[in-house]
């Protein structure tokens, strides 16, 4: 079952200042209010919460904030207490952000397929965190609008970056990829976790996001969904947790 998370509080304070509402795509169908798909495939009892010894902020682009195709969120969902999420703004970030990522006791980086050409430090592993908390910053939007987050945001400028290749295609058949290598959010975070050596976080969160991506292809297609290895591997967690 899915908790509150910070995704979910982003989302009431976005709504809340919000002038006009959001509509999305297949706007008259009835959506869970939590997990924003169809009713009838609703994902939140899949979710598993688990604890890592990473953390992630997630910069959404203000348009995913809403949209019910957003995977960043499934991080939330599966990492409640490891996640902060707050809405990008070029010029204008988040007190409450900022302090985060000045924080002393943390090792903050963006992920993003940067090289030294940008002038920043790269890692293309795990970096040494020599005693502080990796805090991995994820930039989550389309490609371009992440790319135009990760260029333009002047405060964003002197964090390190990490980027590495996956040796797997994204698997996300709901949004269109633009360029070869492209991961969803959820998918480069699961990725992350292996990274840092959280094999078992990263195989949960992987197989919640392979959940996600069935459920709303099948509300899509009008089809039943198919029950995957997946399904069955979060039942498991679900009955042993």
């Amino acid at each position: 079952m899915i908790v509150s998370n910070s995704v979910h509080l982003l989302r009431q304070q976005c709504l809340a200042n919000s002038t006009r509402p959001f509509l999305a795509r297949g706007k008259s169908v009835r959506r869970c209010a939590v997990c924003l798909l169809a009713e009838p495939v609703c994902i939140c009892t899949w979710a598993v919460t688990r604890d890592s010894e990473v953390d992630f902020v997630l910069l959404l682009h203000h348009d995913e904030v809403f949209k019910p195709t957003n995977t960043g969120r499934l991080i939330a969902d599966i990492f409640p207490a490891n996640v902060s999420a707050f809405e990008w703004s070029r010029t204008e970030p988040a007190a409450d952000l900022l302090a985060l990522l000045a924080d002393p006791a943390r090792y903050p980086v963006i992920v993003f397929p940067a090289d030294e050409t940008s002038g920043r430090t790269i890692h293309t592993s795990a970096p040494p965190l020599q005693g502080k908390r990796l805090t991995l910053l994820l930039l989550d939007g389309t490609w371009r609008q992440a790319s135009r987050m990760f260029r333009s945001s002047a405060w964003l400028a002197d964090l390190p970056v990490l980027t590495f290749a996956s040796a797997q295609e994204g698997r996300y058949a709901v949004r269109q990829k633009i360029r070869d290598g492209q991961l969803a959010t959820a998918e480069a975070a699961a990725e992350l976790l292996r990274l840092c050596g959280e094999e078992a976080n990263g195989e949960v969160l992987e197989d919640y996001f392979l959940v996600f991506n069935e459920h709303y292809l099948a509300t899509r297609s009008g089809r039943p969904v198919e029950q995957l290895p997946a399904h069955q591997r979060l039942a498991a967690l679900r009955v042993g947790g």
